[in-house]
């Protein structure tokens, strides 16, 4: 089977892109805009212009006519393939048609329920690997899976299993193809991993500094958000819309950080970076409902705006410009149309019954590194963040040490409340660990002990929070319970974390869940993705 080559790029595959830490180290060229989704200096801007509504779009349906919203997609000998959290669709001869269709039928191609004892968990995303004409997908857990559209079938690349002494363990939170080889971002470690087959070990592109023992000089992708690659080049974007270019060249992992020059615009927040060999590099913003074309060469910008209720995903670079994912739909800008570079972005708007809701703890700011948020990889129990941890942040006016004060971050009944709580024991906490282990995923049950004691306040709507690790639970707090926004509900703590056992109490934090519609906040979302949802929620400084 050959891949198609025309009218589509190619080169690349078109896609987007618990340790204990206070703060990652910027990088000197990043400069944080205001996160706060009420303010911000570009989102309220006057705008006399609208976001174009001249674009040719195309809605994604299933085979029974049920609206699709796949997070990501590429091409594929002439079909589209997308990428949901628990399934891949193709769409059989779609290229051909995507300039002419009114609407996509697309058929589910679900993964096998286990390969052995290991079971998928949430898909994050997926990139083309053309010498070996398959796709190569990455669930939060960090398992590298391969689905051959050419046999229909699917196999485990690679498990994701501890392969380096110490902390942290490795965090990959993206990938790209690079010529024959699978390349994985992790900013937890400042490192591009490489990685060939079902191999146990990997290889670092980079040089093994931590993030937090960077020196002047020193590569650092520790704020990296996405990645792309093109047949010779890597692509790494990070948090405020620096981009930094590598040499993919044989021999030569390390230092082969190569020049990038393009100067980014104020008030970026990118979400995805995607490319392919002959086209711009293109950086999807989706809280700011923006896409930017950068020519590789001149390090030109090109801006795409798009209307306020966008929700912009993955990417399809194609000869004329690009097609994006949209709320369901594919929605097609072409290079030779942008918009003026003097339109101002309309920024994306919040759930709104997210509206209003504040932090946890009072004077807390939200961490700044993606290993915290949820979605990121838990590897010594092989499982999936569903929430987000509060240590002491830069930026945080409270230090959370053992018995700071957690409350409601809005109002609402009180479902669960841990009174007279009982932690497990040493032996009962090895017990889970080994079951985590033998079964490469935490279970539910499993999931609810390594809480710890814990208070859940539901808030209608489809909306609840959880706060976890507590140490005790203000004692006035009773189920069915009405709580006000603000109210003392219970006291920092390590209960659930293995921490709380003789001489191993350490790192106390609070964790917590927002969870809509029965899916914690962030299902179905990258990291990057995750962070600016946050963000656009509490803000970016101590909450008050």
């Amino acid at each position: 089977m050959v891949l198609a080559q025309k009218p589509l790029y190619l080169g690349q595959a078109p896609r987007h892109a618990e340790t204990q830490r206070s703060s990652s180290v910027p990088s000197a060229a990043s400069t944080p805009p205001s996160l706060n989704s009420r303010s911000s200096p570009l989102a309220e801007s006057t705008q006399s212009e609208s976001a174009p509504t001249n674009l040719n779009v195309i809605p994604i349906k299933d085979e029974t006519g049920k609206g699709v919203k796949p997070s990501a997609v590429l091409a594929f000998d002439g079909d589209l393939l997308f990428l949901s959290p628990n399934c891949l669709w193709v769409s059989a001869g779609a290229v051909a048609e995507l300039g002419s269709a009114t609407a996509l039928t697309v058929k589910k191609i679900e993964p096998p329920k286990s390969f052995g004892s290991l079971k998928f968990q949430e898909f994050n995303t997926f990139a083309l690997f053309p010498a070996r004409k398959s796709i190569i997908v990455l669930d939060k857990s960090g398992d590298l899976y391969e689905y051959s559209p050419v046999t229909n079938k699917w196999k485990l690349f690679r498990a994701n299993l501890p392969f380096l002494k110490g902390q942290p363990d490795p965090e990959f939170i993206d990938l790209s193809i690079a010529g024959k080889t699978v390349t994985l971002l992790d900013p937890e470690r400042n490192q591009i991993w490489q990685a060939n087959g079902g191999a146990a070990h990997m290889d670092g592109y980079l040089k093994d500094v931590l993030p937090w023992r960077i020196k002047p000089g020193d590569t650092y992708v520790g704020d990296g958000l996405s990645m792309a690659a093109d047949n010779a080049t890597i692509y790494v974007l990070k948090k405020y819309g620096t981009i930094t270019k590598f040499s993919t060249t044989s021999g030569a992992p390390g230092s082969h950080q190569l020049p990038f020059h393009y100067r980014r615009l104020s008030g970026m927040r990118p979400s995805r970076l995607c490319t392919a060999a002959n086209a711009p590099l293109y950086v999807v913003e989706r809280e700011n409902n923006r896409v930017l074309a950068i020519d590789k060469t001149s390090g030109q910008i090109s801006q795409f705006l798009f209307a306020r209720s966008s929700d912009l995903r993955g990417l399809l670079p194609v000869v004329e410009g690009f097609w994006i994912l949209n709320s369901g739909k594919l929605l097609m800008r072409k290079l030779a149309q942008p918009d003026s570079m003097k339109m101002a972005f309309l920024r994306r708007g919040n759930d709104d019954r997210l509206d209003g809701m504040i932090m946890p703890i009072q004077g807390v700011a939200l961490p700044r590194h993606v290993g915290v948020f949820p979605g990121a990889r838990r590897l010594y129990r092989f499982g999936i963040h569903e929430g987000m941890d509060f240590f002491l942040d830069p930026g945080s006016k409270t230090k959370v040490t053992m018995g700071t004060p957690v409350r409601a971050t809005d109002g609402g009944k009180v479902l669960r409340a841990d009174a007279n709580f009982k932690d497990m024991t040493y032996p009962q906490f090895n017990r889970v660990m080994n079951e985590c282990y033998k079964e490469h995923r935490t279970s539910d049950r499993n999931e609810d002990l390594f809480r710890g004691c814990q208070v859940w306040i539901g808030h209608g709507n489809g909306l609840m929070t959880r706060y976890a690790h507590l140490s005790k639970i203000n004692p006035v707090l009773k189920k069915d319970q009405l709580v006000s926004r603000g109210d003392l509900i219970a006291f920092v703590g390590v209960s659930g974390t293995g921490q709380n056992l003789p001489g191993r109490t350490k790192y106390p934090h609070l964790h917590f869940e927002i969870w809509l519609n029965g899916k914690y906040l962030g299902w179905g979302l990258t990291p990057a993705e995750t962070m600016g949802l946050y963000e656009d929620i509490f803000g970016n400084g101590a909450g008050g």
